[in-house]
């Protein structure tokens, strides 16, 4: 995945995994997928969305494929009952029509190759199958990060490469994924938001799981040399609190999901 750290399952965990858990149950939601389906899960991550179709349907068939080891581990640990494995999910190794769904959920915007992505995912699903993705609208849907990344881009040397790297190229922006979609061969391509509240108690419960590293963010974060961090720290600190004293916040943040249909 360019650019995105993926080293640490628990660290992850702490710094993002909780807001894709929640996500996970909106995106499914809006699939309303048949009862024992044969789901892959391209991109799976430590197992957000695997544990979330098998809470729904035990009877699903789910595989999940990642590059990251450490965050396979924790999906085995976290779903016993899904198949993960290592690899690429812009090649696949699954044959034509394998699967009755597959889907993936805010990894598009990590992947080199997006094109060959969804093309793969459309190629292993058979004829009539769902295709679905979903990634953050790191623009103009992902309140906290957006207004980590303005301060940072205003007052740090290397702050607009940065914001440029997260923000630069946002899969979640609307029509993004659709074109994907469509490129690839999709019928009854749709768009539409799905939104969750990222509630925090306090900006150290923002702001500590960037110091492990994982992730964009995060990994900014970390590699700041250590003269820099309390300056970036205070500032993210101003952008969180907004003039009130330290405390719960809550925050939207909004994804940008497409659906369709292997022709």
């Amino acid at each position: 995945m360019a650019g995105y750290v993926a080293t640490d399952a628990g660290a992850y965990e702490r710094s993002m995994g909780r807001w894709s858990r929640l996500l996970a149950d909106r995106f499914l939601d809006a699939l309303a997928l048949p009862r024992g389906a044969a789901v892959l899960d391209a991109g799976c991550g430590t197992g957000a969305l695997a544990a979330a179709i098998a809470a729904r349907d035990p009877a699903a068939r789910v595989t999940g494929v990642d590059v990251s080891e450490p965050f396979l581990a924790a999906a085995r640990a976290r779903v016993p009952g899904a198949a993960f494995r290592h690899g690429d999910i812009a090649a696949l190794p699954d044959a034509d029509g394998a699967f009755d769904a597959a889907l993936s959920l805010l990894v598009l915007q990590f992947v080199p190759d997006r094109a060959a992505a969804v093309a793969e995912l459309a190629r292993v699903t058979r004829p009539g199958g769902v295709v679905a993705a979903a990634m953050w609208d790191f623009v103009g849907g992902f309140t906290f990060v957006r207004a980590f990344a303005d301060v940072i881009a205003a007052s740090e040397p290397d702050g607009e490469a940065f914001r440029t790297r997260y923000l630069g190229d946002s899969m979640g922006s609307p029509g993004r994924l659709a074109a994907l979609f469509e490129a690839a061969g999709l019928r009854e391509v749709a768009e539409r938001d799905i939104a969750i509240r990222q509630d925090f108690a306090d900006f150290a419960d923002m702001w500590t799981p960037w110091l492990t590293g994982q992730g964009v963010a995060g990994a900014y974060v970390a590699a700041l040399p250590p003269e820099r961090r309390p300056r970036v720290e205070a500032l993210a600190r101003r952008a969180y609190l907004c003039g009130a004293p330290d405390g719960p916040r809550s925050f939207v943040a909004v994804a940008r999901m497409a659906v369709g249909r292997r022709a």
